[in-house]
């Protein structure tokens, strides 16, 4: 993908009229339309979404998770919920609007029936959606060009994306010096041009996209335990949120995730997108 591309996604995720991207994509048989589901039988036949036959996701450009090209959902986690899809015979509309703030109320308000993007198990996420089982472990890390760890941001100016679990721990810590940006562009274009010091992000998301767009004498160090950010002090799982209101989705995720981790569907996808497959075995579920 390349970053006018990505860019250009991005533009569209801004949340107005225009940042609606819908994009279909047929999960069983082959075909371009849903009809052709005919002969599809679901692993889960009593299963209900907001749209019979579809499942709606709530996403965001965020690779290597999700990556979102055209018509096309890729990305380890778009992979994965496709093939989710076709086990469900289900085709697969993403809706962009508003970013990744708006991934977790999207699912709460029923608007999407599950959320992308490289969410993690949380004790204060399972108040207000469904977690998923664990699809994999995933690192978190500072990025900065001077090598700062997670140690040496008091005094430094720090960005995240909205949404990320520690943003309310750091914003206590740092005050001011914290910001909050709404997309990776954003984020990554004022890490380049230093006007911020450092940000928090995934590893895996870091050292994708450093392999595209490249920033000099940027490092990607993960993150040690801090008592000011108590979400350090353990690496995250990433899982699929679902609404409260559909334990059956919830469950069904569940087993479907299992049986593509078994067939060895999971560690496939890490591979294809350069990531070590031992994180496809997180173990047993834990919430940060």
């Amino acid at each position: 993908m390349t970053r006018t591309r990505r860019t250009l996604v991005r533009a569209l995720s801004a949340g107005t009229a225009a940042g609606l991207l819908a994009i279909s994509l047929t999960a069983c048989g082959g075909s371009d339309t849903a009809g052709s589901a005919s002969d599809c039988t679901p692993a889960h036949p009593d299963l209900k979404t907001i749209t019979e036959g579809e499942l709606t996701v709530a996403s965001y450009d965020y690779a290597p998770a999700t990556i979102l090209e055209g018509d096309n959902v890729t990305g380890m986690e778009g992979d994965l919920i496709n093939e989710i899809a076709k086990l469900e015979c289900l085709k697969v509309t993403v809706t962009t609007s508003g970013g990744a703030g708006a991934v977790i109320p999207s699912v709460q308000s029923g608007r999407a029936d599950i959320g992308s993007g490289n969410w993690l198990r949380t004790k204060e996420r399972t108040k207000i959606v469904y977690l998923s089982t664990p699809l994999w472990s995933d690192p978190q890390a500072i990025v900065s060009t001077t090598g700062l760890t997670s140690d040496d941001l008091e005094g430094k100016i720090v960005g995240s994306v909205a949404g990320n679990l520690w943003n309310d721990s750091m914003q206590k810590w740092l005050g001011d010096k914290f910001k909050i940006y709404q997309d990776d562009e954003s984020i990554y274009g004022d890490l380049k041009a230093g006007r911020i010091d450092a940000l928090v992000a995934s590893a895996a998301s870091a050292n994708y996209r450093f392999k595209e767009a490249p920033i000099e004498g940027a490092k990607v160090i993960d993150v040690k335990p801090n008592p000011n950010v108590p979400q350090f002090a353990a690496v995250g799982q990433v899982m699929l949120p679902s609404s409260l209101d559909n334990d059956a989705l919830g469950k069904a995720l569940d087993e479907d995730i299992e049986k593509l981790r078994e067939d060895g569907t999971i560690k496939k996808l890490l591979e294809k997108y350069g990531v070590d497959p031992s994180v496809g075995e997180p173990g047993a579920p834990t919430e940060l």
